[in-house]
């Protein structure tokens, strides 16, 4: 389904800012796990203590990181085709719809419930209406295409041939009034600024993640230059380590999860 160009604009900051918020988040993750053990190293342990700590850690953490971007090569080999669209998905969410409410309607009709066959045929009108708006739409862009080919061709006749039945679809498509350039102009500018803000609110919001992580980054650096005495003793800084290792196999998998290209889903995952 074709996107307004406001709205794809809209969609890219959105991506930009929720994949800004999870390589943040793993980065300040990675940075913990260096500073607890650069913190450790400031304590003046014994070498062998230390280099013990350094080996685990970095052990621990690339068998986690080896482990799961072998998962994610496998993820990415039953990834779906990159041009896969969300006229398909949003398609097959309705088709699915429409046939749990036939289900019910058979179940109604038998059981003679005048109520719920009543709101059940509501239901499957108005289904079978957003059905019919994403078939026009998909034929609209089909003759685009094809009057885009004509063009390049030459061919003048089939261009306006086209062209008509593109004015025809389009016609249809503006009295339906389902899409949000077919609304007035006020009612529109309201419409698009009230998702661009709602978007961009939700991708705000990742956002606190990371930056609630820098505020205890700055309590516990504070508390470090401060002398805490848990924190310059060996047990609480190897706690922290630990933590922070954790930390940070939690971040790459977080990351890797985000930037994996998805599964595709069959059968009861589709409805």
């Amino acid at each position: 389904m074709k996107v307004h160009p406001f709205l794809s604009k809209v969609e890219k900051i959105y991506i930009f800012i929720v994949h800004l918020a999870v390589v943040l988040g793993g980065l300040i993750s990675l940075a913990w796990l260096a500073g607890s053990l650069f913190l450790y190293w400031r304590l003046d342990r014994p070498v062998w203590e230390l280099a013990s700590l350094v080996a685990v850690s970095l052990f621990a953490f690339s068998w986690f990181c080896v482990r799961e971007f072998s998962r994610r090569s496998l993820r990415a080999g039953a990834g779906k085709p990159a041009d896969d669209d969300n006229w398909g998905e949003s398609r097959e969410e309705l088709e699915g719809h429409l046939a749990e409410i036939e289900e019910g309607l058979s179940e109604a009709q038998r059981g003679g419930e005048k109520d719920r066959i009543q709101k059940l045929e509501e239901a499957r009108e108005d289904v079978l209406s957003q059905l019919k708006g994403l078939e026009l739409e998909d034929q609209v862009e089909e003759l685009q295409r094809l009057r885009d080919e004509a063009s390049a061709a030459g061919r003048g006749s089939e261009v306006r041939e086209y062209s008509k039945k593109i004015d025809k679809h389009e016609a249809r498509l503006k009295k339906r009034g389902d899409r949000l350039e077919d609304l007035p102009a006020v009612t529109r500018a309201f419409a698009y600024g009230f998702l661009a803000l709602s978007i961009l609110t939700i991708a705000s919001i990742f956002l606190l993640a990371p930056l609630f992580m820098l505020l205890i980054t700055g309590f516990f650096w504070e508390a470090w230059t401060g002398g805490s005495e848990w924190l310059r003793a060996p047990g609480g800084m190897a706690a922290l380590i630990a933590a922070s290792l954790i930390l940070a196999c939690v971040g790459v998998r977080i990351v890797s999860w985000h930037f994996s290209p998805e599964t595709p889903k069959t059968g009861k995952e589709n409805l």
